[in-house]
């Protein structure tokens, strides 16, 4: 860790120019440039060969409150427990994370509507180059469109669908049938042709969105930023360790899905790659969104050198857990209240997992392994003691 906030520290110092062109990727400067062009296949074999001995996972052991719908009783649970008894990780949505830039790729409506026409308009053979206005574009298209109905043709019939994958006919067939619904409810051409847009557009910021699930991973157990978010809840929460086996074929999945954060602090635009990759999401395309959006941060999120474990995700849940790397080792939070941390080891004495307390340095900014058990610990028996007695 002391590394990484060393190498912070210098690239804070150095030019913009410098900062524009470097990264920082498990903990070393990498040129962004490199990272940009190795690819998906590169770049994971990269990632196996550099993976760490252990990753660590942050838990608030805090109880969440759901409503049951049928009954409408309140039920409480702790999720951080149950990722333990069932060693289970929960991968998220990234529109949950603490980080508003986190996986975030925009696309502008307006240059999106202004391709997509551009687009339809080169499968019909028609020039809308010299068109400034979206509102002429979609006027220019509806001659064209309304042409081909007036002459007993479909609509469809207009663009030339040769080159086109399945995919992208299936996206074409769905744009000329919104534009024939709107046009059944009286709506007006360029409207029609507007509504037909937006919802391409809609759909397309969903499958983004739903494209991939994300859990989060740190090299340390001792990241003073994680303890004292909500990711630890100040503190009072606890730190999972688990042992990376990558040459098991059990984690194949896993391992195959698990890459380091790029941290830098340039941001990159690949809107108009993502609105021609609509109509077909390639290997190359998904692995555009997972390094430009999924797994790159700002730089000054580095010093918590991160791991994820990305997973295709279904368009209708939040999220998931599934199975990951056995667990080698607990770290209780320096905060965690007598009562809780009695639950916890239980738990590790029922799963047999080591743990350990975490405690401050006395001479450095850091946290450290707590050089008492807390089995050990005066103040942990006497709390045990008195509990036995009431």
């Amino acid at each position: 860790m002391s590394d990484i906030l060393s190498l912070l520290s210098s690239l804070r110092q150095m030019t913009p120019e410098f900062i524009s062109n470097f990264c920082i990727v498990n903990g070393s400067i990498q040129k962004l440039d490199d990272i940009e062009n190795m690819g998906w296949k590169e770049y994971s074999l990269r990632s196996r060969l550099n993976m760490p001995l252990h990753l660590y996972k942050y838990f608030p052991n805090t109880l969440t409150e759901q409503k049951n719908p049928e009954t409408q009783e309140i039920i409480k649970t702790n999720y951080s427990h149950k990722s333990i008894l069932n060693n289970e990780v929960f991968l998220n949505t990234p529109l949950d994370f603490d980080d508003v830039y986190d996986s975030d790729i925009s696309i502008s409506f307006e240059n999106y509507s202004r391709d997509r026409l551009l687009y339809y308009a080169s499968l019909c053979g028609c020039d809308f180059t010299a068109c400034k206005e979206l509102s002429e574009m979609a006027y220019q298209l509806s001659l064209v469109l309304f042409q081909a109905l007036s002459s007993g043709k479909s609509m469809l019939s207009v663009f030339n669908t040769e080159s086109l994958s399945k995919s992208a006919k299936l996206t074409l067939e769905n744009f000329t049938l919104c534009i024939e619904n709107a046009l059944l409810k009286n709506t007006e051409w360029n409207n029609a042709i507007a509504q037909a847009v937006q919802i391409e557009y809609n759909d397309l910021i969903r499958s983004i969105r739903n494209t991939f699930r994300i859990s989060c991973f740190t090299t340390t157990p001792f990241s003073q930023r994680m303890w004292g978010s909500s990711y630890a809840d100040n503190h009072r929460g606890f730190c999972v360790e688990y042992q990376i086996i990558p040459d098991d074929p059990k984690y194949q999945q896993i391992i195959n899905n698990l890459f380091p954060v790029i941290y830098c602090k340039k941001r990159s635009d690949i809107e108009k790659q993502l609105i021609h990759w609509q109509d077909d999401l390639t290997e190359e395309s998904l692995w555009s969104i997972y390094s430009h959006g999924v797994l790159r941060k700002s730089i000054d999120w580095g010093d918590q050198n991160e791991w994820r474990l990305l997973l295709p995700g279904a368009h209708n849940q939040g999220g998931f857990t599934v199975p990951f790397f056995p667990i080698s080792k607990i770290y209780l939070g320096n905060r965690m209240d007598h009562q809780h941390r009695k639950e916890l080891i239980d738990i590790c004495h029922s799963k047999n997992i080591p743990y350990i307390g975490v405690s401050r340095d006395s001479d450095w900014y850091e946290m450290q392994e707590c050089p008492v058990l807390c089995e050990n610990c005066s103040n942990y028996l006497s709390f045990i003691k008195r509990k036995e007695q009431s």
